[in-house]
């Protein structure tokens, strides 16, 4: 896809272009979920679109940081020490996989509704990964790099 080319001129402009479709999904799915004026068929539909919208944009993140020669590949080349923390995100992104998919169950039921105690906890629970990923890898990302990718935010 363009604009997620690993390789490139700087850290910064091969990684904030897909940090920042993320984190645009991410807010569109919380914006989505937290939207609770309008009728419960209208949220249902507008947070499952969200939700493949935010699923898709995960999906290209996993591509980008565990395809071979990926960003993890790359982090791991720069230095041994960060193996730790990139298996940390690893576990992440199936974490966050598993947790979309019992949210979209969730959302196939026939209580589902923006009342729905447990399918609000789903939700929650996933924008609260998904911001602990995004910051444990800016964190990693500084540390090897040095570079504060989160200003492109």
């Amino acid at each position: 896809m363009p604009g997620t080319e690993l390789r490139g001129p700087s850290v910064q402009s091969r990684i904030a272009p897909q940090r920042g479709r993320l984190r645009q999904a991410a807010e569109r799915f919380q914006a989505a979920a937290s939207d609770v004026t309008v009728g419960s068929d209208a949220w249902i539909l507008a947070v499952g679109g969200a939700l493949s919208g935010l699923g898709e944009a995960w999906r290209e993140h996993v591509d980008f940081t565990e395809a071979p020669d990926g960003l993890f590949d790359e982090l791991l080349d720069g230095s041994v020490e960060v193996a730790p923390e990139v298996d940390h995100l690893r576990r992440d992104h199936e974490v966050l996989v598993s947790a979309m998919t019992r949210a979209r169950q969730l959302l196939a039921s026939p209580t589902a509704g923006p009342d729905d105690t447990k399918l609000l906890a789903s939700l929650a629970g996933i924008s609260k990964q998904v911001e602990q990923h995004r910051r444990r890898g800016a964190d990693l990302l500084y540390q090897v790099y040095s570079v504060d990718v989160a200003t492109g935010d």
